[in-house]
């Protein structure tokens, strides 16, 4: 994976998200995110959307600054969660489907307009017919082999 410099947090802040009623918020400590589109079923559900994009953290790189007892889980596959705010009903967190600990935050959740990294996408057999990528970045069918969030 290339780095530009402009996809490098420099100030060293904090990424901070939050759901839609602020309820709960976090913060990521990383010096740029990377970050995934999916193409899968659940995701359309839990967005609405022909695809989620989320950016990857491990649980290091997270701090929960407001409302973490608030999230409230959804075993939406063996092993893998969502949890989502019970007072506004946004999707937070994704975690369990990578085979390790990462944590995978929907983009929109994440203030401001940060600088996101887009690796690639995922599970793209999945993909709907009304909607087309349109671009070179790697495709694959299911969640790409060693793609987590070790990263600074």
């Amino acid at each position: 994976m290339t780095v530009h410099n402009s996809d490098i947090n420099h100030s060293l802040e904090p990424f901070s998200g939050s759901c839609l009623c602020g309820s709960i918020k976090f913060e990521i400590h990383r010096k740029y995110l990377n970050a995934i589109h999916c193409y899968c079923g659940m995701c359309r559900k839990a967005h609405g959307t022909a695809f989620s994009t989320h950016a990857l953290a491990t649980p290091s790189q997270v701090q929960w600054t407001e409302g973490k007892s608030l999230l409230t889980g959804y075993e939406s596959s063996p092993g893998a969660y969502r949890e989502f705010c019970p007072v506004c009903g946004t999707h937070i967190l994704v975690h369990g489907q990578s085979g390790d600990d990462s944590l995978a935050f929907p983009a929109g959740t994440i203030n401001g307009n940060p600088a996101l990294t887009i690796l690639g996408h995922m599970y793209t057999d999945d993909l709907v017919s009304w909607y087309v990528i349109n671009d070179n970045l790697p495709q694959h069918h299911q969640w790409p082999p060693g793609f987590g969030s070790n990263d600074d």
